[in-house]
């Protein structure tokens, strides 16, 4: 066996890597015993496509690089798809497949494919090992090659690495190396420094401006852009906008933002435009910010990136600046302290106000439907949770509702926003931290990443399916319902029991048909003991109605 393999471990676990996730295999088996037998802890999963997002929420939560090992063949592009989220979400991943000797390649040889750079566009670098000679393997080359890989995944916005490791026979060791001390080596990652003229660019268009919005996208918690948010937030002329997995929403001027924009007239969405606009962080998920900045032209909108790429959604980005802007917004804060008077941050509190008092009344009505059920759900979420959300319907009722505890640890797939592995990684989130992890995903995520219950799961995971018989988010959106011939092939409807899925996995169940079930289900919230099951059941059609309903209140 190839000796080379320990110093892939040896490199990874001196560069502070702590967790990697293992898919079983035979020729994969060298880098097995390598793992196993180092400091890094080894978590077996069988589905390499869950396993991929198992290792994706670790890194999300971890906020470092996790270990993905894989088997030769079709194994490695069962993990594409959590790549391609890893890499749209900056997150880090050092992928490692194992891999056949290239002579063998299209020589009709067993469980092999094209590997080498297999991921194409969605990794940021792409790296293979030579395929040594048992006794002839280059140990510095192998570390130099690692290190570069890992410095990779944390460089320049962070990412998914890809690492190919062609391996020959014989693949089992003779006998075990004894494993060594590690001594973890902190990285050295360069990070881009905002420029003394990009400073002094973005104060003065501070200083011009009347009307100010600072908009936070997706991203993980961030201690000192909170430091500039509590700053910023007490300026009249300073409106701060959060998306719903900014982990900032507590700063949030307007908490109901997204309704609030589906639902204002013209006037009242000429009022709130902004002259000036600083946008950092990834994509918003609301259609309804996202439509109303596109058709806004501020004098001053500064984007600034985590790279050097040109990240221009909204259409009206008048300069690109690339590094951490933290300092420099609580720089803002303290500038301009007591010394402005703007209504400009008043008008959104009354507007948002108004769009509150409207939710309020309809949300407490004694009716039940996914929304209702969301808004008791999140009332029982205790302090300091850790709630991973699905795609489809529920994260949007939850950007529509605007009841994040400011506490809470958010986060989700919205970087391809596929709905393909929401539940494994809220498994990979649990195992890795002790909050509660709470998963609100709906029925057919939560069906299509069963799988993920394979696996051994932690005490901390709860999950709420909200399920109403198949995809319902297609019956909200206007297109897809007008076609009632092709409804079905847009929502799937099905008749799978969340509680025959339970059981077989044997966690614990509970099940709610109408607001009064919540008070039979606080164990579900209360006990962090023992992983387990809340269905939330709700008519298709009805909820549907009820929706409607919500989207067309008379403000």
């Amino acid at each position: 066996m190839q000796q080379h393999v320990y110093t892939i471990s040896k490199t990874c676990a001196t560069a502070g890597i702590k967790h990697a996730v293992i898919c079983p295999g035979s020729r994969s088996a060298p880098l097995v015993f390598a793992f196993t037998q180092s400091s890094i802890t080894c978590h077996s999963v069988v589905d390499e496509r869950s396993a991929a997002y198992i290792a994706l929420g670790m890194a999300q939560q971890l906020n470092e690089p996790i270990v993905l090992i894989c088997t030769s063949g079709t194994a490695a592009l069962n993990f594409f798809p959590a790549i391609a989220e890893a890499y749209y979400q900056k997150i880090p991943l050092l992928v490692v497949t194992a891999d056949r000797p290239v002579e063998l390649l299209n020589q009709q040889d067993g469980q092999m494919i094209m590997q080498k750079g297999v991921y194409g566009n969605h990794v940021r670098a792409s790296f293979e090992l030579p395929c040594y000679l048992e006794g002839k393997e280059n140990i510095s080359e192998t570390k130099n090659i690692i290190q570069q890989a890992i410095l990779e995944t944390l460089a320049d916005g962070r990412g998914p690495v890809h690492v190919n490791v062609p391996l020959r026979e014989p693949l089992y060791p003779t006998s075990l190396i004894r494993s060594e001390k590690t001594v973890v080596k902190e990285l050295d990652v360069a990070s881009k420094t905002i420029s003394v003229s990009e400073h002094q660019f973005v104060l003065e268009a501070w200083r011009q401006s009347k009307k100010k919005l600072v908009l936070i996208g997706q991203m993980p918690c961030d201690g000192p852009l909170n430091g500039a948010l509590q700053e910023l937030q007490h300026h009249d002329d300073v409106v701060l906008i959060c998306d719903v997995l900014s982990n900032e929403y507590g700063f949030n001027t307007a908490s109901q933002f997204d309704y609030l924009l589906q639902r204002a007239d013209e006037k009242t969405l000429t009022e709130l435009e902004p002259d000036c606009i600083l946008s950092l962080g990834g994509p918003v998920l609301s259609k309804s910010l996202k439509l109303w900045l596109q058709k806004i032209k501020p004098a001053t909108h500064v984007r600034f990136n985590a790279n050097a790429e040109q990240v221009d959604t909204y259409k009206n980005a008048t300069k690109h600046i690339e590094g951490n802007p933290s300092s420099l917004l609580f720089q803002l804060g303290l500038s301009s302290k007591g010394k402005t008077i703007s209504r400009y941050k008043q008008f959104w509190l009354v507007a948002n106000a108004v769009v509150a008092h409207y939710t309020e009344n309809f949300i407490s009505a004694n009716t039940w439907s996914e929304l209702h059920a969301l808004h008791e759900t999140l009332k029982r979420i205790p302090d300091a949770a850790n709630v991973q959300v699905g795609n489809s319907s529920i994260i949007r009722y939850l950007s529509n509702l605007g009841a994040i505890h400011p506490s809470w640890v958010m986060n989700g797939n919205r970087g391809t926003s596929g709905i393909d592995g929401c539940t494994s990684t809220a498994v990979g989130a649990a195992m890795v931290n002790n909050r509660p992890t709470y998963l609100l995903t709906g029925d057919i995520a939560f069906l299509y990443d069963r799988n993920a219950l394979w696996n051994t799961l932690t005490h901390n995971l709860k999950i709420i399916v909200f399920n109403n018989g198949g995809g319902g988010i297609f019956q909200l959106i206007d297109g897809p319902r007008k076609h009632k011939k092709q409804l079905e092939y847009f929502t799937t409807p099905h008749s799978h029991s969340i509680k025959q899925i339970a059981f077989q996995n044997e966690l614990q169940y509970y099940l709610c048909k109408e607001k009064s079930d919540f008070k039979k289900c606080e164990t579900f919230f209360s006990s962090i003991s023992t992983p387990g099951i809340l269905e939330i059941a709700v008519d298709m059609e009805l909820n549907t109605r009820i929706f409607q309903q919500f989207k067309s209140l008379p403000l």
